[in-house]
């Protein structure tokens, strides 16, 4: 892997994790349950329900 590839692979993951953050933020906003923001990132983003709890607590 080149250094060019792996760079575009690290912003792809970082573009996916920003997103993850910010569908946490509109939920909150919202007023939504954190099980209902969990179930909503599972669906999303194809997580794992430890993956989706553990970046809900990532942003708080």
């Amino acid at each position: 892997m080149t250094l060019l590839m792996r760079d575009r692979e690290n912003q792809k993951i970082g573009k996916e994790i920003g997103k993850i953050f910010g569908a946490i933020s509109m939920g909150k906003d919202l007023g939504l349950s954190e099980e209902e923001i969990i179930m909503r990132l599972r669906a999303k983003f194809d997580l794992t329900e430890e993956q989706a709890r553990t970046y809900l607590k990532e942003a708080e």
